[in-house]
């Protein structure tokens, strides 16, 4: 009983990261709204047909969606943490732009090019919104922006270097590096996930 009620649970979390309400996932495997939530209640359990759309919807191997008890149940919370984590990471990078935009002396030249990274971090932070996840069923997008962001933010260092103070100077390097470490990290972790 214990097993059927953790995998009840993992469908119910799975289901809410990838941001889907129990219609849109009914609708998107041709089932009713009554049985996501049988599966998601532990009363009933979707057939391999199910689990394999489920799978592919999530973007995780099946072993995954179905994993042991034991594997699951210790990784759960770092999981759910994991993907609240690049909402984190822009957001904050967001506030820094910010802070650093309006405490830091500059050109208007070096503001301009402060405000495009402000605003490409904003475009960013509503790729992994709960809304963005819903129109974009994919990584893809936001990884690419990602890469590109953190180069331009790394790279826009030099090339505005005589436009720009050095506190936002410095707020680009770190910036673009931070970011740029990430989407090694994700990108890496998106790679071993479809292995």
């Amino acid at each position: 009983m214990m097993i059927e009620n953790h995998f009840a649970q993992q469908l119910k979390l799975k289901r809410s990261e990838a941001a889907f309400t129990q219609q849109e996932l009914a609708d998107k495997l041709h089932v009713s709204r009554k049985t996501i939530s049988s599966w998601e209640t532990g009363r009933n359990r979707p057939d391999i047909d199910s689990l394999t759309q489920l799978a592919a919807i999530y973007h995780i191997s099946l072993d995954e969606l179905t994993g042991n008890l034991d594997e699951s149940a210790t990784t759960t919370f770092d999981k759910t943490k994991y993907a609240k984590h690049p909402a984190t990471i822009i957001t904050i990078m967001i506030v820094v732009i910010f802070v650093e935009r309006i405490t830091q002396l500059s050109t208007s030249r070096g503001f301009l090019w402060v405000d495009f990274l402000f605003m490409f971090a904003i475009g960013l932070r509503l790729l992994v919104s709960r809304y963005g996840r819903r129109l974009i069923n994919s990584q893809i997008p936001f990884l690419t922006g990602e890469v590109a962001f953190g180069v331009l933010a790394f790279i826009s260092g030099w090339f505005n270097l005589s436009a720009m103070g050095a506190g936002l100077n410095i707020t680009c390097y770190v910036i673009g590096l931070i970011v740029l470490i990430d989407a090694a990290i994700q990108i890496k972790r998106l790679v071993r996930v479809h292995r």
